[in-house]
């Protein structure tokens, strides 16, 4: 029990604010418009390696999007880093963030995020929280470009910077056949850098059911020195992912 208020203790303060801001902003605007949804997975894959050791994840998301543009919620993931053996290990993730959309034209619409990654413990005896940042660029709903860094990553004193591509095309209302592909620059600090790829179906069942089946596969695109790497002195070292395939089952509202 004394390790469950530990943890609860260690959320009390960013789940707090987070609620606050989504209070704050919905009194704001009246006009808001709510979504959320509830994923089970048979793994937590993260631009070229795993943040769940291959093991199933729990995730959730809630969403409030603005007429102003404004939009703000938070993700939560199970997660597993393989630190078994380190005391205080993490178990969740919790990312609030926020951020603004603007329509560019009748194709073209973009929008820039803040967020925010809160773990509930530490990753092999490090805290690893960190801020990080996004641009996006999107062509109708078919292609989306998406860069983003972090001052921070990890909470390791070294920047991370990751890029990727995204498309999508709906072959009927019921199935949407999508992929991407993106390069993860983070060798300072895992030690690797990953270029990523992914590709896959989603089936909609109904307006709030869905599972998606998809393959992911990376490869490590650089490799510190080790004798030379910050990275050397903190031991999470995530291998690339390989070759390896995802499902997943959503509901949402």
């Amino acid at each position: 029990m004394s390790e469950i208020r530990i943890r609860l203790g260690c959320w009390k303060k960013p789940v707090l604010m987070t609620l606050s801001s989504l209070v704050l902003t919905f009194s704001l605007d009246g006009r808001a418009e709510l979504t959320g949804s509830v994923t089970g997975a048979t793994d937590y894959l993260w631009r070229g390696y795993t943040k769940s050791n291959g093991s199933l994840v729990g995730q959730a998301n809630i969403d409030y999007q603005f007429r102003s543009g404004i939009y703000l919620g938070s993700f939560f993931s199970t997660v597993n880093f393989a630190d078994h053996g380190f005391k205080d290990r993490s178990s969740f993730e919790l990312r609030p963030y926020l951020g603004y959309a603007h329509t560019l034209s009748d194709d073209w619409r973009a929008n820039v995020a803040w967020t925010r990654y809160i773990y509930d413990g530490k990753i092999f005896d490090r805290v690893a929280d960190y801020n990080e940042f996004y641009f996006f660029l999107h062509f109708r709903d078919l292609l989306t470009a998406n860069v983003n860094f972090s001052e921070n990553g990890y909470n390791q004193n070294h920047m991370s910077f990751s890029t990727e591509i995204t498309g999508r095309y709906p072959i009927s209302d019921a199935v949407e056949i999508s992929g991407g592909v993106g390069f993860n620059k983070q060798k300072k600090i895992l030690e690797y850098d990953y270029v990523y790829w992914n590709s896959g179906v989603t089936v909609h069942f109904s307006r709030n059911i869905g599972i998606d089946i998809r393959y992911f596969g990376s490869e490590e695109a650089g490799t510190a020195s080790y004798q030379s790497s910050p990275a050397a002195h903190w031991e999470f070292h995530p291998h690339h992912i390989g070759h390896r395939a995802v499902f997943s089952i959503t509901f949402g509202f």
